[in-house]
């Protein structure tokens, strides 16, 4: 299983572009290190997020963002890991990004291990039509937004 032993990345800066959906202003840059090599997210400007999916009545339980940029940039990483790469495909699978969501959050601070894992579920019991999902809508041209490398040990 892959393992985050660290993270960090650029400052997020965003603008608002609708509701539960901002745009970045500034180019952002994310490298995870696991215990099988680096994960390396380029967005540049303009990448659509709406950060933490779902209604905002959960807010006091799993922030949509905080002032800690380590939480959002985790959060970034795993709009970026469901959202279609140009050839079509996901830069992640699926059960991968989740898992790296939850221990990043943990890593981040702002979750404990019981709110990290509550969100992780909730990810896989109903994640699988937000992965699946052709970039449209606020998210068409997305692809064209962002780079991922993954770099082996």
């Amino acid at each position: 299983m892959i393992k985050v032993n660290n993270f960090w990345g650029y400052q997020i800066i965003t603008e608002f572009a609708g509701v539960d959906l901002w745009r970045l202003s500034k180019a952002v840059y994310v490298e995870v290190i696991t215990n099988e090599g680096k994960l390396c997210y380029t967005m540049d400007i303009g990448f659509p997020t709406n950060m933490r999916s779902g209604s905002h009545l959960i807010d006091f339980l799993i922030p949509k963002f905080t002032q800690n940029n380590l939480y959002n940039l985790a959060l970034l990483c795993h709009d970026f890991a469901y959202t279609k790469l140009p050839n079509g495909e996901n830069p992640i699978p699926r059960a991968e990004a989740d898992e790296l969501l939850r221990q990043m959050v943990i890593m981040s601070g702002v979750l404990g291990r019981f709110k990290a894992w509550l969100m992780y579920k909730v990810l896989r019991l109903f994640g699988q039509s937000a992965y699946d999902s052709e970039n449209t809508g606020e998210y068409a041209g997305a692809e064209e937004l962002m780079k991922f490398e993954r770099k082996p040990k």
